[in-house]
């Protein structure tokens, strides 16, 4: 019997029908049934039960929507496979799965049925609960989403330009922002400082490809818990830098792994994956893992 493949299609502007006939081709060709649905239609999110693997194809932000979904069904429902292929801006989850960039080389992988168990975060907000696939944080990742969120994109050419953007005006904020006190606790062990940035990763690069913790691992029940300390400011920047010559150095951060975080940082600026947000309050922000929560084919 045929599995069916449900795409997940989060299109470009004006490319959706070639987009669309290309990738139910390549996998009616490859054996699979296809059934095609646009993220940008609100539908999507009701999941056929005849639906054996969903192809996510987009960036992100598009893996994430999908993950919301499939975290809010119950264990009597049936168990899907997710496959990824990267179409999105910087693809830092697809880097650290390893997922391959054209269809023909996915096809090819899904028939090997070699499945990553891969792990989400719990966030304890005080007042709400959410998850990360990517990382969550404090200090210079909000405040670069909040400010590129400002700039107007549209006349950018590539993705590479987007993230050339990015970059520069992550050195823009590095040179003035102002490191803040935190409290953190990773697995009993208490750490205090002054901080540009507090990251826990699950994936080794967030935002425009900074590759913050280089051995992160999807599927290992850790996080990766990364702090700039206020001395690092200058070697940050420099760090940075390198980034958009395409140079690759080692980064001057601290890394300490761990699975469950407690944060007390002096603001209210946070982000969750790509999605940025002000808590009324300051609070102990919590972070837990949950091991081998979404089944991704690789």
């Amino acid at each position: 019997m045929k599995e069916t493949i449900l795409i997940l299609h989060n299109p470009k502007a004006g490319d959706k029908d070639h987009q669309k006939n290309e990738l139910v081709n390549a996998i009616k060709e490859a054996g699979y049934n296809a059934i095609y649905s646009s993220i940008r239609q609100k539908k999507w999110q009701k999941i056929d039960k005849a639906i054996d693997i969903i192809l996510i194809v987009g960036g992100d932000g598009t893996v994430r929507k999908v993950a919301s979904v499939l975290l809010k069904r119950t264990w009597l429902d049936k168990k899907l496979l997710l496959s990824l292929l990267p179409m999105g801006t910087a693809n830092n989850v697809a880097l650290t799965l390893g997922s391959p960039d054209n269809i023909k080389k996915l096809l090819n992988r899904l028939a090997k049925k070699n499945i990553k168990k891969v792990d989400v975060g719990a966030v304890d907000l005080g007042v709400e609960q959410n998850f990360f696939l990517e990382s969550f944080g404090v200090g210079l990742l909000p405040k670069l989403m909040r400010e590129m969120e400002k700039i107007k994109t549209d006349n950018l050419e590539s993705k590479e330009d987007e993230i050339s953007l990015a970059l520069h005006t992550l050195l823009t904020i590095s040179l003035s922002y102002e490191a803040r006190q935190a409290h953190i606790t990773i697995d009993g062990k208490k750490i205090t400082g002054k901080y540009l940035l507090i990251e826990v990763l699950n994936i080794c690069s967030i935002g425009p490809n900074l590759k913050l913790a280089p051995e992160a691992d999807m599927t290992d029940g850790l996080f990766e818990v990364v702090l700039l300390e206020e001395g690092q400011r200058d070697v940050f920047i420099e760090y940075v830098k390198n980034v958009a010559l395409g140079k690759t150095k080692k980064g001057p951060w601290k890394i300490i792994r761990g699975r469950d975080i407690q944060i007390q940082w002096d603001g209210t600026w946070i982000h969750v994956d790509d999605e940025y947000v002000q808590l009324k309050d300051k609070t102990d922000l919590l972070v837990e893992a949950r091991p081998q929560i979404l089944d991704f084919l690789s």
